[in-house]
Protein backbone atom coordinates (compact mmCIF):
# COMPACT_ATOMS: atom_id res chain seq x y z
CA UNK A 1 0.00 0.00 0.00
CA UNK A 2 2.74 2.37 0.84
CA UNK A 3 4.48 1.67 -2.25
CA UNK A 4 1.50 2.38 -4.60
CA UNK A 5 0.88 5.50 -2.84
CA UNK A 6 5.06 6.51 -3.59
CA UNK A 7 5.00 5.56 -7.16
CA UNK A 8 1.55 7.92 -7.95
CA UNK A 9 3.04 10.16 -6.07
CA UNK A 10 6.42 10.62 -8.44
CA UNK A 11 4.45 10.22 -11.04
CA UNK A 12 2.25 13.18 -9.67
CA UNK A 13 5.71 15.43 -9.81
CA UNK A 14 7.15 14.35 -12.68
CA UNK A 15 4.50 15.63 -15.23
CA UNK A 16 5.20 19.69 -14.28
CA UNK A 17 9.17 18.94 -14.80
CA UNK A 18 8.27 17.58 -18.22
CA UNK A 19 6.14 20.44 -18.94
CA UNK A 20 9.37 22.67 -17.98
CA UNK A 21 11.87 21.04 -19.87
CA UNK A 22 9.70 20.90 -22.56
CA UNK A 23 9.11 24.90 -22.72
CA UNK A 24 13.10 25.10 -22.72
CA UNK A 25 13.74 23.46 -25.54
CA UNK A 26 11.00 25.75 -27.21
CA UNK A 27 12.64 28.64 -26.30
CA UNK A 28 16.12 27.44 -27.35
CA UNK A 29 15.21 26.48 -30.90
CA UNK A 30 13.08 29.78 -31.23
CA UNK A 31 16.65 31.54 -30.00
CA UNK A 32 18.09 30.23 -32.44
CA UNK A 33 16.51 30.84 -35.20
CA UNK A 34 16.41 34.51 -34.09
CA UNK A 35 20.13 34.39 -34.18
CA UNK A 36 20.99 32.79 -37.47
CA UNK A 37 18.15 35.30 -38.89
CA UNK A 38 20.14 38.47 -37.36
CA UNK A 39 23.41 36.50 -39.08
CA UNK A 40 21.69 36.87 -42.22
CA UNK A 41 20.71 39.91 -42.29
CA UNK A 42 23.74 40.75 -40.88
CA UNK A 43 26.03 38.83 -44.16
CA UNK A 44 23.00 40.57 -46.80
CA UNK A 45 23.98 44.02 -45.45
CA UNK A 46 27.81 43.14 -45.51
CA UNK A 47 27.56 42.19 -49.14
CA UNK A 48 25.65 45.38 -49.33
CA UNK A 49 28.58 47.36 -48.32
CA UNK A 50 30.93 45.89 -49.67
CA UNK A 51 29.41 46.31 -53.14
CA UNK A 52 29.08 50.22 -51.85
CA UNK A 53 32.66 50.31 -51.37
CA UNK A 54 33.65 48.44 -54.82
CA UNK A 55 31.44 51.71 -56.52
CA UNK A 56 33.08 54.34 -54.37
CA UNK A 57 36.70 52.93 -55.70
CA UNK A 58 35.54 53.30 -59.40
CA UNK A 59 34.38 56.06 -58.58
CA UNK A 60 37.43 57.10 -57.04
CA UNK A 61 39.20 56.15 -59.64
CA UNK A 62 37.38 57.81 -62.00
CA UNK A 63 37.68 60.81 -60.51
CA UNK A 64 41.55 60.60 -60.54
CA UNK A 65 41.17 59.71 -64.14
CA UNK A 66 39.59 63.22 -64.83
CA UNK A 67 41.17 64.99 -62.53
CA UNK A 68 44.55 63.88 -65.07
CA UNK A 69 42.75 64.91 -67.87
CA UNK A 70 42.27 68.21 -66.77
CA UNK A 71 45.44 68.72 -65.33
CA UNK A 72 47.03 67.44 -69.17
CA UNK A 73 44.83 69.99 -70.64
CA UNK A 74 45.93 72.90 -68.28
CA UNK A 75 42.93 73.25 -66.04
CA UNK A 76 42.35 72.85 -62.57
CA UNK A 77 45.35 71.50 -59.80
CA UNK A 78 48.45 72.14 -61.50
CA UNK A 79 47.05 73.49 -64.68
CA UNK A 80 48.01 77.06 -65.80
CA UNK A 81 44.83 79.43 -64.34
CA UNK A 82 43.58 77.33 -61.81
CA UNK A 83 39.50 78.10 -61.86
CA UNK A 84 38.34 80.37 -58.63
CA UNK A 85 36.69 79.35 -55.68
CA UNK A 86 33.48 79.02 -54.08
CA UNK A 87 32.23 82.19 -54.36
CA UNK A 88 33.68 83.42 -57.03
CA UNK A 89 36.84 84.02 -54.77
CA UNK A 90 40.10 83.26 -56.88
CA UNK A 91 42.44 80.89 -54.80
CA UNK A 92 45.54 82.58 -52.74
CA UNK A 93 48.88 83.41 -54.95
CA UNK A 94 51.76 80.59 -53.70
CA UNK A 95 50.56 77.14 -54.19
CA UNK A 96 54.23 72.93 -61.52
CA UNK A 97 55.61 72.88 -62.52
CA UNK A 98 55.71 75.73 -63.24
CA UNK A 99 60.63 76.78 -64.24
CA UNK A 100 60.29 73.18 -66.71
CA UNK A 101 59.42 75.59 -62.69
CA UNK A 102 57.96 75.31 -60.96
CA UNK A 103 56.85 69.62 -64.21
CA UNK A 104 57.39 70.63 -63.26
CA UNK A 105 55.03 74.85 -65.30
CA UNK A 106 53.86 78.00 -64.63
CA UNK A 107 53.95 79.82 -61.29
CA UNK A 108 53.53 79.17 -57.67
CA UNK A 109 49.92 78.64 -56.13
CA UNK A 110 50.59 79.16 -52.23
CA UNK A 111 46.78 77.54 -52.41
CA UNK A 112 47.12 73.98 -52.26
CA UNK A 113 45.10 72.29 -55.12
CA UNK A 114 41.40 71.12 -54.20
CA UNK A 115 40.60 68.08 -53.54
CA UNK A 116 38.24 65.98 -54.62
CA UNK A 117 34.74 65.74 -52.40
CA UNK A 118 34.58 61.80 -51.43
CA UNK A 119 31.45 60.41 -52.47
CA UNK A 120 28.80 59.67 -49.57
CA UNK A 121 27.15 57.05 -47.96
CA UNK A 122 23.22 56.11 -47.94
CA UNK A 123 23.07 57.70 -44.63
CA UNK A 124 24.50 60.57 -46.00
CA UNK A 125 28.12 60.69 -44.36
CA UNK A 126 31.30 60.82 -45.88
CA UNK A 127 32.80 57.76 -46.90
CA UNK A 128 36.45 57.01 -47.81
CA UNK A 129 37.18 54.95 -50.84
CA UNK A 130 37.69 50.83 -49.58
CA UNK A 131 41.33 49.81 -49.53
CA UNK A 132 42.28 47.93 -52.66
CA UNK A 133 41.43 44.38 -52.29
CA UNK A 134 44.66 41.85 -52.54
CA UNK A 135 46.14 41.92 -55.47
CA UNK A 136 45.11 45.00 -56.95
CA UNK A 137 46.96 48.52 -57.00
CA UNK A 138 46.05 51.32 -55.45
CA UNK A 139 45.13 54.13 -57.94
CA UNK A 140 47.89 56.33 -59.37
CA UNK A 141 47.81 60.14 -58.39
CA UNK A 142 48.80 63.16 -59.92
CA UNK A 143 51.94 65.25 -58.85
CA UNK A 144 51.84 66.13 -55.76
CA UNK A 145 50.89 69.98 -53.94
CA UNK A 146 55.03 70.22 -53.48
CA UNK A 147 55.68 69.24 -56.99
CA UNK A 148 53.04 71.52 -58.75
CA UNK A 149 54.23 74.39 -56.58
CA UNK A 150 57.99 73.17 -57.84
CA UNK A 151 57.44 73.02 -61.12
CA UNK A 152 55.82 76.02 -61.55
CA UNK A 153 57.84 78.04 -60.11
CA UNK A 154 61.44 77.51 -61.74
CA UNK A 155 59.74 78.53 -65.28
CA UNK A 156 60.47 82.01 -64.08
CA UNK A 157 64.75 81.48 -63.51
CA UNK A 158 66.32 81.88 -66.14
CA UNK A 159 68.89 79.11 -65.17
CA UNK A 160 67.12 76.35 -64.39
CA UNK A 161 65.24 77.07 -67.78
CA UNK A 162 68.53 76.25 -69.58
CA UNK A 163 70.11 73.56 -67.64
CA UNK A 164 66.90 71.67 -66.27
CA UNK A 165 64.74 71.18 -63.59
CA UNK A 166 61.46 72.90 -65.85
CA UNK A 167 59.59 69.52 -65.97
CA UNK A 168 56.17 68.86 -68.56
CA UNK A 169 53.09 66.94 -66.96
CA UNK A 170 52.88 63.73 -68.68
CA UNK A 171 51.27 63.89 -72.56
CA UNK A 172 51.51 67.50 -72.95
CA UNK A 173 54.15 69.23 -75.17
CA UNK A 174 55.73 73.23 -74.67
CA UNK A 175 56.94 75.22 -77.39
CA UNK A 176 58.81 77.45 -76.41
CA UNK A 177 60.14 80.53 -78.78
CA UNK A 178 62.59 82.59 -77.29
CA UNK A 179 64.94 85.60 -77.77
CA UNK A 180 68.36 86.38 -75.82
CA UNK A 181 70.47 89.22 -75.83
CA UNK A 182 73.64 89.46 -74.79
CA UNK A 183 76.07 92.16 -74.37
CA UNK A 184 79.70 92.02 -73.92
CA UNK A 185 82.32 94.79 -72.97
CA UNK A 186 85.91 94.42 -72.20
CA UNK A 187 88.99 96.95 -71.78
CA UNK A 188 92.55 96.07 -71.52
CA UNK A 189 95.49 98.15 -71.33
CA UNK A 190 99.26 97.14 -72.23
CA UNK A 191 102.90 98.45 -72.76
CA UNK A 192 104.99 97.70 -75.06
CA UNK A 193 108.79 99.33 -73.82
CA UNK A 194 110.44 100.04 -70.36
CA UNK A 195 109.73 101.99 -67.90
CA UNK A 196 112.84 104.67 -66.47
CA UNK A 197 111.14 105.94 -63.06
CA UNK A 198 107.35 105.39 -62.26
CA UNK A 199 104.96 107.63 -64.94
CA UNK A 200 107.65 107.80 -67.44
CA UNK A 201 107.82 104.63 -69.99
CA UNK A 202 109.65 104.33 -73.42
CA UNK A 203 107.66 103.02 -76.44
CA UNK A 204 103.51 101.56 -77.04
CA UNK A 205 100.92 101.98 -75.00
CA UNK A 206 97.85 100.27 -76.14
CA UNK A 207 94.72 100.58 -75.22
CA UNK A 208 92.37 97.70 -76.37
CA UNK A 209 88.25 97.73 -76.54
CA UNK A 210 86.25 94.74 -77.15
CA UNK A 211 82.79 94.68 -77.63
CA UNK A 212 80.20 91.53 -78.33
CA UNK A 213 76.24 92.23 -79.63
CA UNK A 214 75.00 88.33 -79.20
CA UNK A 215 71.36 87.94 -80.74
CA UNK A 216 70.02 84.50 -79.98
CA UNK A 217 66.33 83.01 -81.51
CA UNK A 218 65.63 80.06 -80.39
CA UNK A 219 62.77 77.33 -80.25
CA UNK A 220 62.77 74.42 -77.26
CA UNK A 221 60.52 71.81 -77.50
CA UNK A 222 59.54 70.07 -74.40
CA UNK A 223 57.70 66.16 -73.86
CA UNK A 224 56.20 65.38 -70.85
CA UNK A 225 57.01 61.72 -71.49
CA UNK A 226 55.55 60.80 -67.83
CA UNK A 227 54.78 63.14 -64.65
CA UNK A 228 58.47 62.20 -63.55
CA UNK A 229 60.34 62.42 -66.63
CA UNK A 230 60.59 64.78 -70.29
CA UNK A 231 62.51 65.19 -72.71
CA UNK A 232 63.92 68.74 -74.85
CA UNK A 233 65.75 69.94 -77.51
CA UNK A 234 66.54 73.28 -78.74
CA UNK A 235 67.13 74.70 -82.17
CA UNK A 236 69.51 78.28 -81.87
CA UNK A 237 69.47 80.57 -84.70
CA UNK A 238 72.89 83.23 -83.83
CA UNK A 239 73.42 86.90 -84.72
CA UNK A 240 76.56 88.00 -83.92
CA UNK A 241 78.09 91.42 -83.77
CA UNK A 242 81.38 92.40 -82.51
CA UNK A 243 84.27 94.83 -82.48
CA UNK A 244 88.14 95.77 -81.78
CA UNK A 245 89.24 99.24 -81.89
CA UNK A 246 93.21 99.70 -80.05
CA UNK A 247 94.71 102.93 -79.42
CA UNK A 248 97.77 102.93 -79.76
CA UNK A 249 100.00 106.25 -77.89
CA UNK A 250 103.64 106.12 -79.32
CA UNK A 251 105.17 109.49 -78.55
CA UNK A 252 103.98 112.64 -78.75
CA UNK A 253 100.97 110.86 -81.08
CA UNK A 254 98.25 108.21 -81.06
CA UNK A 255 96.86 105.77 -83.83
CA UNK A 256 93.67 104.41 -83.57
CA UNK A 257 92.77 100.87 -85.41
CA UNK A 258 89.27 99.26 -85.40
CA UNK A 259 87.51 96.18 -86.83
CA UNK A 260 84.32 94.99 -86.88
CA UNK A 261 82.88 91.20 -87.67
CA UNK A 262 79.24 89.68 -87.84
CA UNK A 263 77.89 85.88 -88.18
CA UNK A 264 75.04 85.03 -88.97
CA UNK A 265 73.34 81.51 -88.50
CA UNK A 266 72.68 78.12 -86.82
CA UNK A 267 73.92 77.84 -83.74
CA UNK A 268 74.71 74.35 -81.85
CA UNK A 269 71.55 72.20 -81.10
CA UNK A 270 71.47 71.14 -78.03
CA UNK A 271 69.00 67.84 -76.31
CA UNK A 272 68.00 67.14 -72.78
CA UNK A 273 66.20 64.77 -70.54
CA UNK A 274 65.04 65.87 -66.84
CA UNK A 275 64.07 63.18 -64.17
CA UNK A 276 62.66 63.79 -60.95
CA UNK A 277 63.37 61.68 -58.43
CA UNK A 278 61.02 62.17 -55.57
CA UNK A 279 57.57 63.89 -54.69
CA UNK A 280 58.98 66.31 -52.22
CA UNK A 281 56.51 64.58 -49.21
CA UNK A 282 57.39 64.98 -45.62
CA UNK A 283 59.04 68.11 -45.35
CA UNK A 284 61.88 66.77 -48.16
CA UNK A 285 62.81 68.80 -50.87
CA UNK A 286 62.46 67.70 -54.41
CA UNK A 287 65.45 66.70 -56.70
CA UNK A 288 65.65 66.74 -60.62
CA UNK A 289 68.40 65.29 -61.97
CA UNK A 290 69.67 66.93 -65.85
CA UNK A 291 71.34 66.17 -68.38
CA UNK A 292 71.91 68.41 -71.37
CA UNK A 293 74.05 67.28 -74.76
CA UNK A 294 75.10 70.15 -77.15
CA UNK A 295 76.06 69.53 -80.67
CA UNK A 296 78.72 71.06 -82.98
CA UNK A 297 76.02 72.33 -85.79
CA UNK A 298 77.30 76.23 -85.60
CA UNK A 299 79.96 77.73 -87.13
CA UNK A 300 83.41 77.11 -84.81
CA UNK A 301 85.49 80.24 -84.26
CA UNK A 302 88.23 78.07 -85.57
CA UNK A 303 86.71 77.59 -88.58
CA UNK A 304 85.96 81.59 -89.38
CA UNK A 305 88.94 83.82 -91.15
CA UNK A 306 91.16 86.37 -88.92
CA UNK A 307 93.19 89.21 -89.55
CA UNK A 308 96.85 88.04 -90.49
CA UNK A 309 100.09 90.69 -89.62
CA UNK A 310 100.90 91.23 -93.49
CA UNK A 311 97.39 92.47 -94.09
CA UNK A 312 95.33 95.88 -93.66
CA UNK A 313 94.71 96.30 -89.79
CA UNK A 314 97.87 93.99 -89.47
CA UNK A 315 98.73 95.52 -85.59
CA UNK A 316 94.95 93.58 -84.82
CA UNK A 317 96.75 90.19 -86.22
CA UNK A 318 94.64 87.54 -84.82
CA UNK A 319 91.01 89.62 -84.89
CA UNK A 320 88.33 87.76 -86.81
CA UNK A 321 87.14 88.74 -90.02
CA UNK A 322 84.03 86.92 -89.47
CA UNK A 323 82.07 85.26 -85.81
CA UNK A 324 81.05 82.77 -85.28
CA UNK A 325 78.06 80.91 -84.24
CA UNK A 326 78.87 78.01 -82.40
CA UNK A 327 81.75 76.73 -79.91
CA UNK A 328 83.39 74.02 -81.91
CA UNK A 329 83.28 71.56 -79.16
CA UNK A 330 80.89 68.84 -77.68
CA UNK A 331 79.68 69.48 -74.65
CA UNK A 332 77.82 67.24 -71.71
CA UNK A 333 76.53 69.13 -68.55
CA UNK A 334 74.97 67.27 -66.22
CA UNK A 335 73.48 69.21 -63.15
CA UNK A 336 71.06 68.47 -60.14
CA UNK A 337 68.66 70.98 -59.43
CA UNK A 338 67.31 70.90 -55.86
CA UNK A 339 62.67 72.56 -54.93
CA UNK A 340 62.10 73.14 -51.54
CA UNK A 341 58.55 74.42 -51.46
CA UNK A 342 58.38 76.73 -48.57
CA UNK A 343 55.01 79.40 -48.49
CA UNK A 344 54.86 81.77 -50.21
CA UNK A 345 57.91 80.85 -52.28
CA UNK A 346 60.12 78.30 -53.40
CA UNK A 347 64.07 78.00 -52.78
CA UNK A 348 66.12 76.14 -55.52
CA UNK A 349 69.44 75.92 -56.05
CA UNK A 350 71.42 73.86 -59.12
CA UNK A 351 74.74 72.40 -58.83
CA UNK A 352 75.95 71.88 -62.43
CA UNK A 353 79.27 70.29 -64.59
CA UNK A 354 79.69 71.04 -67.73
CA UNK A 355 82.50 69.13 -69.81
CA UNK A 356 83.59 69.92 -72.77
CA UNK A 357 85.13 67.41 -74.86
CA UNK A 358 88.55 67.30 -76.43
CA UNK A 359 88.66 67.66 -80.24
CA UNK A 360 91.72 68.31 -82.59
CA UNK A 361 91.08 71.94 -84.21
CA UNK A 362 92.92 74.02 -87.08
CA UNK A 363 94.88 76.90 -85.55
CA UNK A 364 95.02 79.20 -87.48
CA UNK A 365 98.87 80.99 -88.24
CA UNK A 366 99.00 84.61 -87.57
CA UNK A 367 101.49 85.38 -90.56
CA UNK A 368 99.04 83.40 -93.33
CA UNK A 369 100.39 80.48 -93.15
CA UNK A 370 99.06 77.31 -92.92
CA UNK A 371 96.66 75.83 -89.94
CA UNK A 372 97.98 73.64 -87.46
CA UNK A 373 95.91 71.36 -85.85
CA UNK A 374 96.01 71.15 -82.67
CA UNK A 375 94.32 68.82 -79.77
CA UNK A 376 92.06 71.52 -77.85
CA UNK A 377 90.83 70.63 -73.84
CA UNK A 378 88.73 73.15 -72.82
CA UNK A 379 88.69 73.30 -68.82
CA UNK A 380 85.75 71.75 -66.83
CA UNK A 381 82.87 74.45 -65.72
CA UNK A 382 81.51 73.29 -62.36
CA UNK A 383 78.55 76.30 -61.60
CA UNK A 384 76.55 76.80 -58.27
CA UNK A 385 72.72 78.47 -59.02
CA UNK A 386 70.69 79.81 -55.93
CA UNK A 387 67.73 81.59 -55.49
CA UNK A 388 64.26 82.00 -54.30
CA UNK A 389 60.71 82.27 -56.53
CA UNK A 390 57.72 82.81 -55.13
CA UNK A 391 54.33 83.96 -56.60
CA UNK A 392 52.94 87.79 -56.73
CA UNK A 393 49.38 87.12 -57.59
CA UNK A 394 47.26 84.48 -59.43
CA UNK A 395 49.16 85.08 -62.79
CA UNK A 396 52.50 87.04 -61.92
CA UNK A 397 55.36 85.74 -59.92
CA UNK A 398 59.34 86.60 -60.01
CA UNK A 399 62.84 84.65 -58.80
CA UNK A 400 65.87 86.41 -57.77
CA UNK A 401 68.54 83.87 -58.32
CA UNK A 402 72.66 84.32 -58.67
CA UNK A 403 75.30 81.85 -60.20
CA UNK A 404 78.89 81.13 -59.54
CA UNK A 405 81.27 79.66 -62.51
CA UNK A 406 84.68 78.76 -62.30
CA UNK A 407 86.46 77.56 -65.54
CA UNK A 408 89.39 75.97 -64.54
CA UNK A 409 92.72 75.07 -66.80
CA UNK A 410 92.57 74.48 -70.88
CA UNK A 411 95.43 72.01 -72.17
CA UNK A 412 96.72 72.35 -75.71
CA UNK A 413 98.06 69.07 -77.09
CA UNK A 414 98.32 67.45 -73.27
CA UNK A 415 99.99 70.92 -72.16
CA UNK A 416 98.27 73.48 -69.75
CA UNK A 417 97.43 76.87 -70.95
CA UNK A 418 98.68 80.09 -69.16
CA UNK A 419 96.27 81.99 -68.11
CA UNK A 420 93.00 80.25 -68.91
CA UNK A 421 91.01 79.53 -65.53
CA UNK A 422 89.15 82.32 -64.26
CA UNK A 423 85.75 82.98 -62.86
CA UNK A 424 82.49 84.95 -62.95
CA UNK A 425 79.16 85.33 -61.65
CA UNK A 426 75.35 86.37 -62.59
CA UNK A 427 72.83 88.00 -60.59
CA UNK A 428 69.34 87.10 -62.59
CA UNK A 429 65.75 88.91 -61.99
CA UNK A 430 63.32 86.56 -63.91
CA UNK A 431 59.24 87.76 -64.07
CA UNK A 432 56.24 85.64 -65.27
CA UNK A 433 53.09 86.33 -66.19
CA UNK A 434 50.00 83.60 -67.44
CA UNK A 435 48.63 85.09 -70.56
CA UNK A 436 46.39 82.20 -70.75
CA UNK A 437 45.80 78.39 -69.84
CA UNK A 438 48.25 77.55 -72.55
CA UNK A 439 50.56 80.54 -73.00
CA UNK A 440 52.71 82.20 -70.58
CA UNK A 441 55.06 84.76 -71.23
CA UNK A 442 58.64 85.17 -69.02
CA UNK A 443 61.48 87.69 -69.17
CA UNK A 444 64.51 87.42 -67.34
CA UNK A 445 67.59 89.87 -66.54
CA UNK A 446 71.08 88.64 -65.70
CA UNK A 447 73.68 91.42 -65.20
CA UNK A 448 77.77 90.33 -64.66
CA UNK A 449 79.73 90.03 -61.97
CA UNK A 450 83.07 90.50 -62.99
CA UNK A 451 85.27 90.74 -66.45
CA UNK A 452 84.70 87.66 -67.54
CA UNK A 453 80.69 87.20 -68.20
CA UNK A 454 78.09 89.27 -70.13
CA UNK A 455 77.67 93.30 -69.11
CA UNK A 456 73.59 92.23 -69.55
CA UNK A 457 71.56 89.98 -70.77
CA UNK A 458 67.91 89.75 -71.72
CA UNK A 459 65.85 86.91 -72.23
CA UNK A 460 62.41 86.55 -73.33
CA UNK A 461 60.47 83.56 -73.70
CA UNK A 462 56.61 82.54 -75.10
CA UNK A 463 56.17 79.16 -73.85
CA UNK A 464 52.71 77.46 -75.48
CA UNK A 465 51.61 74.47 -73.96
CA UNK A 466 48.70 71.58 -75.57
CA UNK A 467 48.25 68.08 -74.88
CA UNK A 468 48.68 65.01 -77.44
Amino acid sequence: MAAALFLSTASVLSLPCTAVADDTAEDLRQLRAAIQKELADLKKREEKLHQQFLRLDQKSQLLDEQLRKLRAAGIGPGGANPPAAAGGVAPAAGAEGGPKPPAASEVAQTSAPATATQPATEGGAAASPAPPAEGESAPISGPSAEEQQARQVVETAPTLSTVGGVLTPKGQIVIDPSIEYDYWAQNQLGVNGFQIIPGITFGNVIATRFEQNITTAGVTGRWGVTDRLELNAKVPFVYNAGSTNDLIASGPGATLSSVSATGTGLGDIQFGASYQVNSGESGWPIFVGNFLFKTVTGVSPFQVPIITQSGPNGQLAGAPQKLATGTGFYTLTPSLTVLLPTAPGVLFANLQLQHNLARTQPVQNLAGGPATPVNLQPGESPAITFGIGFALNDRAALTLSYQQTHVFTAYANGQPITGSPYSFGTFNFGLGYQISQSTRLNLSVGIGAGPNTPAAKVLFELPYKFSL
